[in-house]
């Protein structure tokens, strides 16, 4: 009898204390789902093209004023469905205030020409590198 108590308290114990751990996956919405350059019809695209990105990007940036720094800035960002820029950041860098720079002058990109699928602007990740060359 006493076993037979045991056992069902025993029991009882567990479903009281016990957790469900049920997970769901959520899928996100198209607007919110973010696309890479080689998943897109269209890639992101500067207004005005690369040619206009440089000269953006060269009258922008400032150069660290340290003499012999050599490198590059790795930036990654999200270009919105309405062309706007968010969520930079800073995948490699060539030190010196460099990668803090590469996102001041990021914040301040005009509006770009979105990522395109199927028709419909979508939330492209894109790359640049800005090359670094101080004198």
């Amino acid at each position: 009898m006493k076993k037979l108590f045991f056992l069902i308290t025993f029991l009882a114990i567990q479903v009281a204390f016990s957790q469900e751990n049920t997970k769901t996956a959520t899928i996100p919405s198209t607007d919110e789902a973010i696309y890479t350059t080689d998943q897109v019809t269209t890639a992101p695209q500067f207004t005005g093209g690369n040619q206009a990105l440089q000269q953006f990007i060269k009258r922008n940036f400032k150069q660290p004023t340290i003499a012999g720094i050599k490198g590059e800035v790795l930036v990654s960002f999200l270009v919105e469905k309405n062309g706007t820029i968010t969520e930079i950041g800073i995948l490699q860098d060539a030190g010196h205030g460099t990668g803090d720079e590469a996102i001041r002058v990021m914040t301040i990109s005009p509006t770009w020409i979105p990522g395109m699928l199927n028709g419909n602007a979508v939330r492209t990740q894109y790359m640049i590198t800005i090359a670094v060359n101080s004198n």
